[in-house]
C-alpha cells in the first residue's frame, strides 16, 4: 500500500501538497534524511496546532520516527546512535534508551554497541520462499481488482445497451 500511496503522492504533487505527503516523498522517494527531518519538525509544529489532529501528534511523531529508523537501516549496516537520534530529532540518551526498547520490541537483527555509541544491523533478506508468497499474494490481489473492474464494466455495458421502458 506504501507503494501505491507514493506514486498517487508523486503524480499529485503539483496539486497538492504540505508536510506530511512531502516528508514521506524525502524518506521513501528520494531517501533525503536531512529533508525528512525538516519535514518532520514541521509536521510536528502543525500537528501541534491543529485543532483535529492535535490528538495523533505523538502516534505519527511515534510512527515517523519508526519509518525513518526503518528506512534508516536498511539502507546501512553500522549506525551512529549520535547521528540517529539527530535524524529522529531527539537528544542522544532518549534515542538510545527508544532504539533499544525498538529493537527489543520488535525483535530485529541489531546489536547496540552502547560503549562505541553504534548500532549494528544483522542481515535479514527474505527467503526465496517468503518472497514466492508475498508476490503471489500481490498478484491474487491484482487478479481480483481486474476481475472486478471487468465484471462492473461489463454490467455498465449491460445497463446501458438495455432498453428503456
Amino acid at each position: 500500500m506504501l507503494k501505491d500511496l507514493l506514486k498517487i503522492i508523486e503524480q499529485e504533487k503539483h496539486y497538492y501538497q504540505d508536510p506530511v505527503t512531502e516528508f514521506l516523498v524525502c524518506l521513501f522517494v528520494n531517501y533525503d534524511f536531512e529533508g525528512a527531518q525538516e519535514k518532520l519538525r514541521e509536521c510536528d509544529e502543525i500537528l501541534a496546532n491543529d485543532f483535529f489532529l492535535t490528538a495523533y501528534r505523538e502516534s505519527f511523531i511515534e510512527a515517523a520516527r519508526l519509518f525513518v529508523f526503518e528506512t534508516y537501516c536498511r539502507i546501512h549496516s553500522c549506525i551512529d546512535m549520535h547521528a540517529l537520534a539527530d535524524k529522529l530529532n531527539m537528544n542522544d540518551e532518549e534515542a538510545e534508551k527508544w532504539i533499544i526498547n525498538l529493537i527489543r520490541n520488535a525483535k530485529l537483527e541489531a546489536k547496540v554497541d552502547v560503549k562505541a555509541g553504534t548500532v549494528v544491523m544483522g542481515t535479514s533478506q527474505p527467503t526465496v520462499h517468503e518472497q514466492i508468497i508475498e508476490k503471489t499474494v500481490n498478484m491474487a490481489m491484482r487478479s481480483y481488482n481486474v476481475a472486478y473492474q471487468a465484471r462492473s464494466s461489463a454490467t455498465a455495458a449491460a445497463a446501458a445497451a438495455a432498453p428503456a421502458f
